[in-house]
């Protein structure tokens, strides 16, 4: 608890609470090791009031929520911990899923006392290619979210300060774009302007993000139709044509959200990489 006073009564957010926010089959292994590397990168930064993975579990059994990871990623969840953890306290979610040998991780840090995420960073790599994968894009994503601690300093004409988020009702998440489409208007000009090997070059650097992608959309996809199986499988006839189910109301709530963000992502990176097919097909067949 001290490190919870000392993150509250400095010009920073804090504390800074690293956890595993989910438990997807397959990622057991894998998701402690990623959890243990994002902390490190914390700690490497500088960033002072950190909670490791067990710290947190610990703070937050003694606050009474059973397990971060039936949150599974979820947004609104991860609002709920922090403001369990403090007024100005600061949860890093940590959501690791796997398909066949393919890895999806998803970070967002969400602070108690402000609606927008602090940060968020979507990796997607082979199972063991990971700490490859994010070893640049996690130090981006490091610094951002340290840049978001700290607190403005209050002038004689602020406004009255926005008081402190409420636990929202619904579990709505939000739609995470992985890659960025493509600008039509900008595309049209570089079919104009290319000729000879420029175009080829730039039709295998659209393919190789077509493919990519569908392999991001493929991963969510399927991270999406286990946890609606999940949450079938849990409901029951309660009779007179009403059903409900045998999981706890928050756990079921994570489940049917979890479902419907993946299939979200997967929608967006199937039509990403639809688009980037297309952009490549143009680039092939100009001269």
């Amino acid at each position: 608890m001290m490190q919870l006073a000392l993150g509250q009564a400095s010009d920073l957010r804090g504390p800074v609470a690293v956890v595993m926010t989910s438990k997807r089959p397959g990622a057991e292994t894998a998701a402690p090791k990623i959890a243990q590397r994002v902390f490190d990168s914390f700690k490497r930064e500088g960033v002072v009031g950190l909670l490791d993975d067990a710290a947190t579990a610990k703070e937050l059994r003694a606050a009474g929520f059973s397990d971060p990871r039936s949150c599974q990623g979820t947004r609104a969840c991860l609002s709920k911990l922090a403001i369990l953890l403090g007024p100005r306290a600061v949860v890093v979610g940590i959501d690791v899923g796997k398909v066949g040998k393919t890895l999806a991780i998803h970070l967002e840090a969400v602070s108690a006392d402000r609606e927008e995420s602090l940060g968020t960073l979507d990796v997607s790599s082979s199972l063991s290619g990971w700490s490859d994968a994010m070893s640049a894009p996690i130090v981006v994503f490091v610094r951002d979210v340290k840049a978001g601690l700290e607190l403005k300093k209050k002038t004689p004409g602020d406004p009255p300060p926005t008081p402190p988020l409420e636990v929202a009702r619904t579990d709505t998440p939000k739609k995470t774009e992985l890659v960025p489409a493509p600008k039509a208007e900008g595309l049209v000009n570089v079919v104009e302007q290319g000729d000879g090997k420029p175009p080829k070059v730039a039709a295998w650097v659209f393919a190789g993000g077509a493919a990519a992608t569908a392999g991001v959309a493929v991963a969510f996809g399927v991270m999406s139709g286990n946890a609606k199986s999940q949450f079938d499988a849990s409901l029951v006839d309660l009779g007179g044509g009403a059903r409900g189910s045998t999981l706890p109301e928050d756990q079921a709530r994570a489940l049917a959200n979890s479902a419907n963000t993946n299939a979200a992502v997967a929608l967006t990176s199937g039509l990403v990489s639809a688009g980037l097919t297309a952009a490549a097909a143009i680039f092939f067949l100009k001269d």
